[in-house]
């Protein structure tokens, strides 16, 4: 509770100490909250005005100085023990994505290799050109969960590579078309590299629910946004997938700073999302 009333704590004291110069150490308390909490800027002027505090009641020319070298190591202690806790969780976060990475691969890895191995085997006894579909992609899934794993993106996607999706939609018997608005413009390596993957995931989206309707991917370039949508045509009763790969979508939006919106139209589905150029 005094926590969250920082700077109040630190005003009350401030106060108190032009009384009873004594008590300005006190200070030093809620300065370190303030500096863990809200950050540097903060905690410089929280110091500055316990400096100053000092001066309106001097008593020896070093008091000021003393205060000032005791604030500057409480901040400085304070935003070491935030970073460091802050690097500790990214790593722990890091190593369970890794740990999650490893299990899906150990599970998913085995059934890939063998639906691959068994349309290989059906494809060369029928001849179906579906069955060597079937398992080219497979083992593009597996490529991709070894890249993944490994974390090495040495050729990372674009919407220069948007065929790919297209491509492997239509090969899947979903026809989709790609309509492009506003003028093409550069985009950071990390946004067209994310918006590749939203493409992919709503276009799979709409493979799996939408089962073979036309579905239209547009890209519009506004002034200020990049604008995606990914609608399908496979009728409103449908309804439409909000699992784990929905998820990681909206992630991937907001981590951009951008908003997403899922929503029934009137022959289907749309997924749209907004994402600021930077």
């Amino acid at each position: 509770m005094l926590r969250q009333n920082a700077v109040p704590l630190l005003v009350a004291i401030l106060a108190a100490s032009l009384v009873l110069p004594f008590l300005a150490l006190l200070a030093l308390v809620p300065l370190y909250w303030i500096a863990a909490d809200r950050g540097l800027k903060p905690a410089v002027v929280a110091a500055v005005a316990l400096a100053a505090a000092q001066l309106a009641d001097l008593d020896h020319p070093l008091e000021p100085v003393s205060v000032a070298g005791f604030a500057a190591v409480t901040i400085a202690t304070a935003r070491f023990v935030t970073v460091r806790r802050e690097l500790l969780a990214r790593n722990a976060a890091s190593e369970e994505r890794l740990r999650i990475a490893r299990e899906i691969h150990d599970l998913v890895g085995h059934d890939v290799t063998l639906m691959v191995v068994q349309a290989e085997a059906l494809a060369a006894v029928t001849g179906d050109e579906r069955a060597d579909a079937i398992a080219a992609q497979g083992r593009r899934t597996m490529a991709e969960l070894h890249r993944v794993l490994r974390n090495e993106d040495p050729e990372r996607k674009g919407l220069d590579q948007l065929d790919e999706i297209l491509d492997g939609a239509r090969a899947a018997g979903t026809p989709i078309t790609l309509a492009i608005e506003g003028t093409p413009r550069p985009l950071s390596k990390g946004l067209d590299a994310s918006v590749y993957r939203i493409v992919q995931e709503a276009v799979t989206n709409v493979i799996r629910h939408a089962h073979g309707a036309p579905a239209t991917v547009t890209i519009g370039y506004d002034e200020d946004r990049l604008r995606l949508s990914i609608a399908d045509a496979g009728g409103r009763s449908l309804g439409i997938s909000h699992g784990h790969g929905m998820v990681g979508l909206s992630e991937r939006v907001s981590a951009f700073g951008g908003s997403l919106m899922v929503s029934a139209t009137r022959d289907g589905h749309e997924v749209e999302a907004r994402i600021p150029y930077a």
